[in-house]
């Protein structure tokens, strides 16, 4: 069970890392234009086709976080239940946040002015996705601590998911509630994008390589 939740589960954050990186590195960076609104409705109509696979990208997303928040429950509940479930619990009202924001995407295609207005929709996902990210970063810093205290996982990936949930909080605290430092905001997420995208990546990594060598239980 466990060799099974843990495979099951570090996949499952490689695959999610994969897939965001196609639709927001790429399907929303190439059509959202912040503060553009008919470069931005321009850019929507030429290539709808790669939007809507953009939210398919998303609901697959929202899938993978769902297993990714059982199966961490699976690995560590034997011996820090209730750690086990208040990161697990996170991640799930992190990954319901980001289908209200995904749902923002859809609406965009099923009202009849949704395409004309189409950034104020792009910025109602960005708002309610970083938002959505506090949370997650509180998910990552609960996980780093339920595996710091967990004789299973090295330190080193306790450490650094700690890490990676305070650039998490402090990132996504400034672009929600302080916008007017916006240019402070974007420097400092370039500098922490590595520590936020690696801490949960190389646990995923660690992860897949545990259990691959571990004897079924």
């Amino acid at each position: 069970m466990h060799k099974k939740w843990g495979l099951l589960t570090g996949y499952s954050i490689v695959l999610i890392a994969l897939v965001a990186g196609f639709v927001y590195g790429f399907v929303h960076s190439t059509i959202y234009q912040a503060g553009d609104s008919a470069l931005t409705v321009g850019l929507l109509l030429e290539n709808i086709t790669l939007y809507k696979f953009g939210i398919v990208s998303w609901l697959v997303i929202i899938v993978l976080d769902i297993v990714v928040s059982i199966g961490l429950y699976v690995i560590y509940k034997d011996q820090l239940k209730k750690l086990a479930t208040l990161s697990s619990v996170l991640r799930i009202l992190y990954t319901l946040i980001l289908g209200i924001a995904v749902a923002q995407l859809i609406l965009l295609l099923i009202h009849n002015n949704g395409l004309s207005n189409g950034l104020l929709y792009f910025e109602s996902f960005e708002k309610i996705w970083s938002l959505g990210l506090i949370i997650f970063g509180l998910h990552l810093l609960a996980l780093g601590i339920v595996c710091l205290k967990s004789d299973f996982t090295p330190k080193f990936f306790s450490y650094f998911l700690v890490l990676g949930g305070l650039c998490y909080l402090l990132v996504q605290n400034l672009k929600s509630f302080l916008p007017h430092l916006n240019e402070t905001s974007v420097t400092i997420e370039s500098i922490l994008t590595a520590p936020m995208a690696l801490s949960e990546l190389s646990f995923a990594i660690w992860l897949i390589i545990k259990f691959t060598r571990q004897k079924k239980i």
